[in-house]
């Protein structure tokens, strides 16, 4: 029996072979490497992180996991949002005389917006069920705020340049991210971890300001200001490095688009 169009159906599965790796650095290497990489993460996240979920801080575990999980998420919208918008506008990029850079600001600012007023509403929610967050944990949380958003904007840039080099960026982002997630103190406290881990997590710039917004949301821990501050400082030499990457790559932007 011979299926109809069975031709065309091969041909259009090789194609969408080709393109799903066209410009990949590693090809179809990422059907092993990136299954590898969820295991490993799992078996880390599962072994080590969690048991650490159960103190919570000294509040209850959906306030804990609120105060973490909804600053992370805009972190990590904004950058995965963003990896692909010079592939997604390469037909404007090439006729409208604009700079490159701004699509990924566009982007990136809707991504923020919308996760943020997304936290605020929860923020509401749990103030109408007795939050009552001090002043100076307002300004820690709305500084921490800042640093992530910032943060996300300078990777964001730098990823979506290298995208348009190197086309399997995409997929490692999204791992990365996902990594970022258990790598930080979302789900958990870092306090409750064995010292060595605690201290080994504390590297993540991701790390202080998800504790300075739980921490001064809910005023049960001291402001972490100098870790703050560290991560302040590596999210503008970020920026720095996409504004760099930026002057070099970007006249030839259009050529590999």
């Amino acid at each position: 029996m011979r299926f109809p169009h069975g031709s065309v159906l091969r041909e259009l599965l090789g194609r969408e072979w080709r393109e799903r790796y066209q410009g990949s650095l590693l090809g179809a290497a990422w059907l092993v490497l990136l299954p590898l990489a969820q295991l490993a993460v799992l078996a880390f996240v599962f072994g080590q992180l969690l048991p650490a979920r159960s103190a919570s801080a000294g509040m209850a575990y959906p306030v804990f996991l609120a105060l973490g999980l909804f600053p992370w998420l805009l972190f990590a919208n904004a950058v995965n949002r963003g990896v692909t918008t010079y592939l997604d506008h390469a037909g404007l990029i090439a006729r409208v005389p604009l700079p490159p850079a701004l699509y990924v600001h566009a982007r990136v600012l809707a991504s923020v917006l919308v996760d943020l007023a997304g936290f605020l509403v929860v923020l509401a929610v749990l103030l109408v069920f007795g939050l009552r967050p001090p002043v100076p944990g307002l300004l820690a949380a709305t500084a921490a705020l800042a640093v992530l958003a910032l943060m996300a904007l300078a990777l964001a840039r730098i990823a979506a340049l290298l995208q348009v080099f190197v086309r399997d960026l995409a997929p490692l982002v999204g791992q990365l991210t996902g990594l970022g997630f258990f790598l930080s103190p979302v789900l958990y406290e870092r306090a409750q971890l064995p010292a060595p881990v605690a201290a080994a997590l504390g590297w993540n710039p991701l790390v202080a300001p998800i504790e300075a917004i739980r921490g001064g949301l809910s005023g049960s821990a001291a402001l972490p200001w100098a870790a703050l501050a560290a991560s302040a400082a590596v999210a503008v030499l970020l920026l720095g490095l996409s504004l760099a990457l930026q002057r070099r790559a970007g006249r030839h932007l259009e050529d590999f688009l």
